[in-house]
């Protein structure tokens, strides 16, 4: 069976503009670049510690991307106010953290600007609908309602136009023995 040369062109036009607006993400879809994050590896959002007042250290995570400049400090806020800036390029730890009875809000600021912030529980009781059960449509937090991580990805759409473009190849091939 022979397929018509211009059959397979618009096919593969189709899939090529297809897998390029797959791969083209809108900002509400929360797909952004590879940029710098720094975020709270302890302790973990809405944490509850028992036995006021309480003293703990803070350790920051951080990963380096690829799309803007290198996270090298971050400055550690407890509800507004600093506890300080320190060299982070790798991770680091705030220690001797001391909280009394209550909620409070840790934040991190990085040099990039990258900012993001936690609640923990000192003494009190943390709110059910607070807790990040981490799957769709419960739980949630002010995060916005579960789990982040999207259920489907662009790249089976740009693999299904590399075949079509290599039947174009190979028909190109041979039309020109013939």
């Amino acid at each position: 069976m022979r397929v018509p040369k211009g059959l397979l062109l618009a096919v593969a036009a189709t899939f090529t503009l297809a897998s390029g607006e797959a791969l083209a993400a809108s900002e509400d879809e929360g797909l952004a670049g590879d940029f710098s994050t720094a975020w709270f590896v302890s302790p973990l959002p809405n944490a509850l510690f028992e036995g006021a007042p309480v003293t703990f250290d803070a350790e920051i995570g951080v990963y380096q991307g690829a799309d803007d400049g290198p996270l090298t400090s971050v400055e550690v806020f407890v509800n507004g106010e600093t506890l300080g800036a320190q060299d982070c390029p790798d991770g680091c730890t705030f220690a001797d953290i001391t909280l009394d009875k209550g909620v409070h809000e840790l934040s991190v600021i990085a040099d990039t600007g990258y900012s993001t912030a936690i609640l923990v529980y000192v003494d009190e009781e943390v709110p059910v609908d607070m807790t990040d059960t981490g799957t769709d449509g419960g739980g949630g937090g002010n995060g916005g309602g579960g789990c982040s991580v999207h259920a489907a990805t662009p790249w089976p759409w740009a693999l299904s136009a590399l075949p079509l473009l290599m039947l174009v190849a190979g028909s190109r091939r041979r039309q020109s023995r013939q």
